[in-house]
């Protein structure tokens, strides 16, 4: 059942009074508490809603709740950088605004930021307890691998698809989104707390749109694009070249089309949002209904409602529904905005927009804003799943893969190497499979691949750039890298950091790492040190 209660942190409330400074020190000096079993499985999933899924998050202790924040001195940009410095993008909690003050006025929220960003959430969205890990200190990517093994035989028993449960349609008195109904004057987005992110930005963005757009061959897809909110009634709507939407709408213009119908639904499920922030649509049968593969990874069907203005059937949980339509021969300028990479963008000449029709929400809506670049999108596990378990069947050697967020276009694999070259033989495959793979590292299989110290010195250490690296001079890159010369074009590297072997020019015997010989050599050493100091090295700040 949906939560519907307002509920306070068991980390309890931060006053924004106390500022930011007194914000990070209190985090700083915390001392880290050891985990004594292992955490249980999220209680109410299948998530029905954001709302069920954040009281998960928040009786976990992975939620923090802020009654006011000043966003006209950028304090929630300010705070959220605090934490990732802290904690890491994957180890910061759930932050929550109640009350916003944009434009000088206070906007009432919640605002959500990192909704998913902690990796315990990857476990909690499909009812799996979180990985229990030691030291607290490093990030819980343990977590993760459980999830993603979860929908790996989830896919593996589905002939390698993702499996696809259909939406149910219910009607409007039944459908939370449509609580509050709004149209022509009585519409103005800009008393809803969408924010301006950064100083750079070109003004406040709807950024966790889910974008509704309609082909009459290939259907209907649903994609995350950032809106820029330009008035109460006008956003705009940028998809970048290539993505799905705006090749939907360059279709629609080109069969001569003057209008275009949208609609936008924020702050669904997670389910709904993690499959419409990746590529799950597509398949080796074609392109699959996205609702219903939302449907498949809960377990259930989607409720669903027509939209207001136009035909379009949006999630019935959703918090708003922004609906309008999209002229087609009209494009305007739109950003600069800080991209997903960590840079600020450019500013764009020529981005379709949308005249705002109608506007559904919830009573008192939760709403979610992405500080791009810095904090993680969605839930990753189950968009990893699938590329993980195809390049396993493609390359039997391979032992782990992660495509690393923390640095966008950074792709590391392990292998457990049989045989010369065939490290390389990994590295050019993925380089040449996977758009987002700027540069591609495969490592032995004692290296963990999520973390960046071990990958690095793996580099360090095994890697020698003469004969094994692979440099591709042209080949598609994601359109929002600032360092590419041609927009959506860029070249590659692919590196082999596994260690070399005499065929390979590497030496006759290579040779062991010293912590490697301390394991084998002393066994009993590291158990003897945390039954000893465990509980120093855990809080040696506070002794």
């Amino acid at each position: 059942m949906e939560n519907d209660i307002p509920f306070i942190s068991r980390r309890g409330l931060i006053n924004s009074a106390l500022g930011i400074a007194a914000v990070s020190s209190a985090l700083s000096s915390r001392p880290l508490q050891a985990k004594t079993s292992a955490p249980s499985p999220a209680a109410g999933w299948p998530f029905v809603s954001m709302r069920d899924y954040i009281a998960a998050l928040d009786k976990a202790g992975l939620v923090v709740r802020i009654p006011r924040i000043d966003q006209d001195e950028y304090e929630a940009a300010a705070l959220f950088y605090r934490m990732r410095d802290e904690h890491g993008m994957r180890g910061a909690p759930t932050l929550i605004f109640d009350e916003v003050r944009i434009d000088g006025r206070w906007i009432k929220g919640p605002l959500l930021v990192n909704e998913s960003g902690h990796l315990d959430a990857e476990c909690m969205a499909f009812g799996l307890a979180p990985v229990s890990e030691w030291p607290l200190t490093r990030v819980p990517y343990n977590s993760y691998r459980k999830a993603r093994g979860h929908v790996e035989k989830i896919l593996a028993d589905n002939g390698g698809e993702y499996p696809l449960i259909g939406p149910t349609e219910t009607t409007a008195a039944d459908a939370r989104c449509k609580e509050v109904i709004l149209r022509g004057d009585d519409i103005d987005l800009t008393r809803f707390a969408f924010i301006k992110c950064n100083p750079g930005d070109a003004g406040r963005y709807i950024n966790t749109s889910i974008v509704f757009t309609r082909d009459p061959t290939y259907g209907v897809n649903i994609g995350t694009y950032r809106c820029h909110l330009r008035g109460p009634r006008e956003i705009a709507l940028n998809s970048e070249p290539g993505q799905t939407g705006y090749r939907h709408l360059m279709a629609a213009r080109d069969r001569g089309e003057k209008i275009a119908r949208v609609s936008i639904a924020l702050t669904c499920d997670p389910y709904v949002w993690m499959v419409a922030g990746s590529k799950m649509a597509y398949s080796s049968k074609g392109f699959a209904d996205e609702l219903s593969i939302a449907g498949g990874l809960a377990g259930r069907p989607l409720k669903v409602v027509r939209s207001e203005t136009n035909d379009f059937m949006v999630p019935a949980h959703a918090e708003m529904i922004i609906e309008g339509e999209v002229p087609l021969d009209d494009l305007r300028p739109e950003g600069p905005y800080g991209e997903m990479v960590g840079y600020q963008g450019k500013r764009k000449e020529r981005v379709f927009w949308v005249r705002v029709t109608a506007v559904t929400h919830r009573r008192k809506p939760w709403l979610m804003n992405n500080f791009t670049g810095a904090q993680a999108g969605s839930l990753m596990a189950a968009s990893h799943a699938r590329s993980f378990l195809r390049l396993k069947q493609a390359q039997p050697t391979v032992v782990d893969y992660f495509d690393d967020t923390r640095a966008v276009g950074l792709t590391c694999i392990s292998i457990r190497k049989d045989k010369p070259g065939r490290g390389m033989e990994v590295a050019q495959h993925v380089a040449k499979a996977n758009f987002f793979s700027k540069i591609v590292v495969v490592v032995d299989a004692d290296v963990d691949v999520t973390d960046q110290e071990q990958v690095l010195a793996a580099m360090g250490a095994r890697w020698q750039p003469f004969g094994s690296t692979e440099v591709y001079e042209s080949q598609p890159a994601l359109p929002l890298d600032p360092s590419t010369e041609k927009m959506g074009r860029g070249s590659k590297i692919a590196l082999d950091a596994t260690r070399k072997w005499p065929e390979e020019n590497g030496p006759s015997v290579f040779p062991e790492m010293n912590r490697s010989l301390l394991e084998k050599g002393a066994p009993e050493a590291f158990s003897r040190v945390d039954r000893q100091w465990g509980e120093l090295v855990r809080n040696w700040r506070a002794k």
